[in-house]
């Protein structure tokens, strides 16, 4: 398992995260189109899709190993922002802002890619947990960083391994983070979801709102193509 991970690593060892900061209207260089929404359950009538896809990755000149596709939720209040090849790697990165010049971060979801060299089903789990955990611990400092759930769970039909936890960044906002890896079917690559949630706007009290963020929900709509 061990030289496994050793292979594995070596993909995702560059991607080191970044601070998250407020967004700028040069940051924003991408635009999803808007769909009906599989949030209706939740009074969401309208999303934005996004399609990570073999067109998405000749237009921003970027290798899309796993193309995929999700919606991110369109609510009162809030604009999305995405942009193309984020600081801290991957191919897409999604704020969820307020709707106001400040553009202040409600969440924020970044996609990472990951490669493995397992068929095991249990073992690519177990891989993508792994670099899930180690993401985590590059978000923010050790002794300030916490892992509060790890645990399987299954995104668009597909088994994946989700962690919770929190970290203080740059800035010194206390955040709670959601990381979950999903490997594509029959192929040895797969993805990350970051969702980070910014308590200091006021939507976050504790640590089970991270599943209503926004960058959340984006994350539980993927599919891949």
């Amino acid at each position: 398992m061990k030289s496994i991970l050793r292979l594995a690593a070596a993909t995702v060892c560059a991607f080191t995260l970044l601070a998250l900061q407020a967004v700028t209207a040069q940051q924003v260089q991408i635009e999803g189109s808007v769909n009906l929404t599989p949030f209706e359950a939740r009074g969401i009538t309208l999303s934005t899709l996004y399609k990570v896809d073999g067109e998405f990755a000749g237009k921003q000149g970027i290798a899309v190993p796993a193309p995929f596709t999700l919606a991110a939720p369109r609510r009162d209040g809030q604009q999305i922002l995405a942009q193309a090849k984020p600081a801290g790697g991957g191919p897409i990165k999604i704020y969820f802002a307020t709707d106001d010049p400040q553009k202040r971060i409600f969440s924020s979801l970044q996609i990472i890619p990951f490669t493995m060299k397992t068929d095991d089903p249990q073992k690519r789990l177990e891989i993508g947990d792994y670099f899930a955990i180690d993401l985590l611990k590059k978000l923010g400092e050790n002794r300030t960083t916490r892992v509060n759930l790890r645990r399987q769970v299954t995104v668009g039909g597909l088994p994946a391994a989700e962690v919770v936890g929190n970290f203080v960044n740059a800035e010194g906002d206390q955040l709670l983070v959601r990381l979950v890896a999903v490997a594509k079917p029959g192929s040895p690559h797969g993805i990350i979801g970051i969702a980070v949630g910014h308590p200091r706007q006021g939507r976050i009290k504790k640590v089970e709102d991270i599943y209503d963020t926004s960058a959340s929900l984006a994350f539980d709509t993927v599919t891949f193509n």
